[in-house]
């Protein structure tokens, strides 16, 4: 699978496919900075071309968020910009950068943290979705960042963990905690995106499903 957002630019989701890539999970969108949550400006055509090509859709928001009423108004957010989609993967809760001193997460404790993921995560189950934690081998190790514990017995986890023999020459990550989904690589090469992609596989597979709210798009 792919995980892709504006950056990659417009993708031809034909040639995706035909590459074998099965499936992607496409950022919906962000909580920026200012604290404004925003749809991510390729999110309807990367869902919808790659749905039309073939492959079955998740989705990841990357959240700022600093209490859990953000982190239930991202997951609010979320589900309703999804729920005209056939959504067969996960839905992700992807927080990044909070030890920056730019970053407007950054005075927040473990426990806060941890809290706001399992609040998006929990509507997001609510609305009827997959959800799913993301987070890179370091952040989880420990408890330094997160509860793991906590988030791995409520949730699954997509780990990140890049090795300098990728997969599937590394058949399995160096991590001794629960994954699901494993991003081995932050500098995948496939036909149809421009530049370097993220490439996760997926120790699970999900049929194809059916938008929430039908015929909306």
């Amino acid at each position: 699978g792919v995980d892709v957002s504006k950056w990659q630019g417009k993708i031809n989701w034909k040639s995706v496919k035909n590459a074998g890539i099965d499936f992607a999970i496409i950022r919906i969108g962000f909580r920026g900075e200012d604290g404004v949550i925003y749809k991510d400006d390729y999110a309807d055509y990367n869902i919808q071309q790659a749905d039309k090509a073939g492959l079955l859709i998740g989705v990841y928001f990357f959240s700022t968020a600093k209490t859990t009423a953000e982190a239930t108004e991202e997951a609010k957010w979320t589900t309703e910009n999804i729920a005209g989609y056939p959504i067969s993967y996960p839905v992700v809760y992807d927080c990044e950068g909070f030890t920056s001193q730019n970053s407007r997460m950054y005075s927040l404790s473990n426990s806060i943290r941890t809290e706001n993921a399992l609040a998006f995560l929990n509507h997001v189950k609510s609305a009827g979705y997959e959800g799913m934690f993301y987070a890179a081998k370091s952040e989880l190790q420990g408890e330094k960042y997160w509860n793991t514990a906590r988030i791995e017995a409520a949730f699954p986890i997509w780990l990140a963990n890049f090795s300098s023999t990728p997969y599937p020459n590394t058949e399995t990550p160096d991590y001794s905690g629960e994954y699901s989904i494993w991003q081995y690589t932050d500098k995948g090469s496939v036909n149809g995106i421009t530049g370097n992609v993220d490439l996760s596989v997926s120790y699970f597979t999900r049929e194809k499903t059916t938008a929430k709210v039908p015929n909306s798009r």
